[in-house]
Parts: structure tokens; sequence; C-alpha cells
């Protein structure tokens, strides 16, 4: 088992016009993309780590640099202590699956597993470790040994990427989306696959996905990235119920957090559609007409016959899986001096045994206990 460290990591793609005019006539050095900003990360001893994050947010450039594919400009990075920044690929000994799994496409299975023994020139070992890999890989994985990749289907060619990373026993796993070209009930199965395999191996790993459901499936601890940054680190539970900022509050959940602009004014808070007294907890935090975001996920509001907010019901999903339904519904306009506009939507997760139809005028109550706070100007948690 490798412990990863990553220190400080910057990387920024340089932007060149490739027109009449460069970019840099108007930018100067300073044009670029800085896809990395000084992320520092451990992943532990045998741990899965899970990167969740908008698109384009730097996960796949981070994979590359801890593979090797790409080098940072700045910062460093660790295998059990040990520099290797400047290390090669092939010397780091990493098993890295992709989104496309990158298979050869004139050579068989059995060949894209044993190429790198070839190139080694370690023929003998070829046979016990396309043995002992099939066994793991499971039932009917030695039928497409024989077989090219344009004869393979999504699923099939996945699994043979994964084979392909097993066999060279790697000090580290990195899978870049993986599962993203599979339909959803192969996605699971396959899902479940590598979950007993990393549980097997406790092979150090990193995991990026878009989908939280197999993040939260598959790995010990997540990061969410943005814009390049860590933001947060830690387990599912711990994001999910104390997000450090907007961007995190906002992003790890599904349906995501309901969010309201107020302000600090005389005996509580007043947002556009509503108002708060005071929370003991929040007194010492906050400061007259400062701008606070209230944040507030679904099924932590209530709907009944009575409450504090009125509301008006536009839309219902069903959501069978989880027998539940999300309701979307408009708050009421209020005066202008209330301190905004009003009518925002508010979602909320309900049972499915609740009866609603669109028009349906319903009651809305906060728990107290699970609404967040955030600065308006930082976006930072305040409690």
């Amino acid at each position: 088992m490798t412990q990863v460290r990553l220190e400080n990591v910057t990387k920024i793609f340089p932007i060149e016009g490739r027109g009449l005019v460069s970019i840099r006539e108007f930018l100067g050095d300073k044009a670029g993309i800085k896809a990395l900003d000084r992320v520092n990360l451990l992943i532990r001893h045998g741990e899965t780590m899970g990167l969740i994050g908008p698109t384009a947010c730097g996960k796949t450039t981070l994979l590359r640099v801890i593979a090797g594919l790409i080098a940072p400009d700045e910062g460093a990075v660790y295998f059990d202590g040990q520099d290797v920044t400047r290390m090669p690929p092939r010397e780091r000994n990493i098993g890295m699956v992709f989104q496309s799994y990158a298979l050869y496409p004139h050579l068989t299975s059995l060949e894209n597993l044993a190429f790198p023994f070839v190139v080694q020139q370690r023929g003998e070992e070829i046979p016990e470790r396309v043995r002992v890999t099939s066994q793991i890989m499971g039932l009917g994985f030695d039928k497409l040994l024989g077989r090219l990749p344009r004869t393979l289907s999504v699923g099939e060619k996945q699994r043979v990427a994964v084979g392909r990373c097993i066999i060279r026993e790697p000090r580290v796993f990195l899978f870049d989306e993986p599962l993203s070209n599979l339909d959803a009930k192969l996605r699971v199965q396959t899902r479940v696959e590598i979950k007993k395999l990393l549980r097997r191996f406790r092979i150090t790993s990193i995991y990026t996905t878009h989908d939280q459901t197999e993040a939260i499936a598959l790995a010990e601890r997540l990061a969410v990235m943005n814009e390049g940054r860590i933001e947060q680190v830690g387990t599912h539970a711990e994001i999910y119920n104390w997000p450090v900022n907007v961007f995190v509050a906002g992003f790890v959940g599904t349906p995501a957090m309901n969010f309201f602009q107020g302000r600090v004014e005389d005996g509580g808070l007043r947002f556009a559609d509503f108002s708060l007294p005071f929370l003991p907890r929040l007194k010492s935090r906050l400061r007259p007409g400062q701008e606070v975001i209230l944040g507030i996920r679904p099924e932590h509001i209530a709907i009944g016959a009575e409450g504090p907010l009125r509301a008006r019901v536009e839309e219902i999903q069903p959501w069978v899986t989880e027998r539940a339904q999300i309701i979307h519904a408009r708050l009421p306009p209020v005066p202008p001096n209330f301190g905004g506009p009003g009518g925002n939507i508010c979602v909320v997760r309900t049972g499915a045994e609740v009866t609603l139809r669109p028009g349906d005028s319903v009651w809305l109550r906060f728990d107290e206990e699970r609404l967040h706070f955030f600065d308006a100007q930082t976006g930072k948690r305040l409690r």
C-alpha cells in the first residue's frame, strides 16, 4: 500500500493564438488556464479517494500529474515520502483506467494484458498472471481474452481495461470516470465489481467521477474540486452535513440545497420571502447589516397543514427508487420593505404517500437544527 501526497501542486496550460492575433498581445505572460491551483491532498495507505467536481474543475489534470503524464509547474508529488514529481510514468508503477479505456485496437485482450511484460522481457510471467487476473475478474472474463477491442461491448472493454491494471500489481490505481460510457444497469454491476477489487487488494486509489452516487459507493473519503482548488476533503457524511462554503453545499447532494439571501436586522434575519429569529448558536457570529445566505436541504423542509411559510406547488417529480417525490414550490411575493422581491422557488423532498397537485397551497416548515448559514461576501460557512 502506498501513501500519495500532493503539496502546493499548480499547473497552468498556456493559451496561444492560432489566428491573426495572439492572445498574449492582450494578456502578456498571464495568458493561460490555471488547471490546478496550489493543491494539497493526502491519500492514505490503501484508501480510495473520490474526486468530484464540475466539468473542467481539474480532476483529470490532477490524475495525470499523479501518474506523471504531465509535470506540475509548481509543487511536488510524493509516494510514501519519496518525491516522484520528475519520475517518468513507467517507473511509478501506476495502473490507470481511462474513460476511453485506451486499449490497443490491433491487439487481442490477452495481448493488451500481456503487453507490459512483453516490453519488459518478462514473458515467462504472463501465463500465471493472466490466470490469476481472470480469476479475479470473474466469470466469463477468460472468454474475452482472444477477442479484439472492436468486437467487445463497452462493458467488456471496461473489464479488460481494469484487468490490464490489475495484472501489473500497481502501487496506485487511478480511475478517470471509467463508467461514464456504460448504461445505468451495467454501471451498477461494474461498480460492484470494482468495489470488490478495491476491498480485496486495498491498493491506494483515486477515482474521478461526475456521479456522486458512484463516488459515495466506492470511496472512503471525497475531495470536492472547483476551479483547480480542493474545496473540502472528508467523508460524504461530513461534507454533506458540514459543507465549508456555498459551493460545496450546492454541489454535494441531490436535489441541491435551497439558498436564500438576506441580512441581519434588529431581532433576527430577514429574507425576501420570510424572516427568522436569531438562533442562539448564531448570535456571536453575526453583526447588524451583515449579508448572509441561508441554506436548507430539501429533505429538511416539512409540508404540513400549518407553518410559518406559505407556498404554491408548481411541479411534482416522482422519485420512485427512493419512495419519495420532489416538490417545486414557489414562495409568494412580499411587500417591498420586507427586503427583496420574493417569489423564490423552494425544492422539497417528501414521502411518496403525500398527495399533492400543481396549484395546491401548502405550508412549509424548516428544521431549525438543519439550517446552514454562510457569509454572502466570502461564501464561507458561518455556523
